[in-house]
């Protein structure tokens, strides 16, 4: 396979997005977003993309804004700017991408954790035929309170500003549900290695501003209301996929309510749950399953 490296111009006219695509060779049989999660970045999605490109997907994502190589110009590491931004990125990546291979092949998104709320918003019938939605979160009743939490220390401090007792708020209480393990990477996985590589990556270790926390917790709330669920495409086959022990998507809960919520407003969805795998699936000792499920759903229906 041949692996590209360029940028594509973000929404908010000022960054250059890092994108990295993995094009396979010969036959392409179709294209695969992936939208990678907070305090993350693209690269390390590289096995699985490979994975994916060596089944004919040509398959790609950006480095977010506030995120990775287009953080790494400004040092805008945790800063976004607009909720609306991330959702236009992701769309005009998908459409750069399609004219490059071809606008007829069946295309499909994958969002981790962020990425999946992010993904959620930007889902349409006109840009992907599927989609897939890794390690995201349902309705929390608490999320209108820390909104205006949020906003109300911008006002105070500014969107550039730190706050430990934010960072306290959304992730203290993820590391006591893993006995023996007191901080925020064991929500990662179970496997230690991952966790050791998470804490030596400079593109993993920055903070969150708090614009960055308003914009996660304003786009976990545009996915998660009743609006969302109800205009989703129901054209656009939608696969949930989570560890049973992650946090985000509280043990499962979270993710068996969007799939209820989903089927509710009759759309087509799919579920399913790793048990004792964490947040990240594709890092954990689930992970060949992972593939060969978002193979399985990827490719059926079709002639591959």
């Amino acid at each position: 396979m041949e692996i590209r490296e360029t940028t594509i111009p973000s929404a908010d006219g000022e960054h250059q997005l890092f994108c990295r695509v993995f094009v396979p060779e010969g036959e392409i049989k179709g294209l695969l977003q992936v939208v990678h999660g907070m305090t993350d970045h693209i690269c390390r999605y590289e096995r699985f993309m490979r994975e994916m490109a060596e089944q004919g997907l040509v398959c790609f994502g950006i480095d977010n804004l506030g995120h990775g190589r287009t953080a790494e110009a400004d040092n805008s590491f945790g800063y976004i700017g607009k909720w609306e931004w991330m959702v236009d990125d992701v769309r005009s990546t998908v459409k750069m991408m399609k004219e490059q291979y071809g606008a007829s092949l069946p295309c499909v998104l994958l969002g981790h954790s962020m990425g999946s709320f992010i993904a959620r918003c930007a889902t349409t019938p006109k840009l992907w035929d599927k989609a897939i939605y890794m390690g995201t979160g349902g309705p929390n009743p608490a999320s209108r309170a820390g909104l205006a939490y949020i906003r109300a220390l911008i006002k105070k401090d500014g969107e550039h500003g730190y706050s430990s007792s934010v960072e306290k708020l959304m992730f203290g209480s993820y590391a006591s549900h893993f006995e023996g393990e007191n901080d925020f990477m064991a929500m990662l996985s179970t496997i230690d290695e991952v966790k050791q590589a998470y804490r030596e990556d400079r593109y993993c270790t920055f903070r969150f501003t708090l614009n960055g926390f308003y914009v996660l917790v304003k786009l976990q709330m545009l996915c998660n209301r009743s609006t969302w669920y109800k205009n989703v495409s129901a054209n656009v086959p939608i696969f949930l996929i989570s560890g049973s022990e992650d946090p985000v998507g509280n043990y499962g809960k979270g993710v068996q309510a969007v799939y209820r919520l989903l089927r509710k407003n009759n759309k087509n969805a799919e579920m399913k749950l790793y048990q004792n795998c964490r947040h990240e699936i594709l890092n954990d000792t689930c992970s060949e399953e992972v593939v060969k499920d978002i193979l399985t759903f990827i490719f059926q229906g079709t002639s591959a």
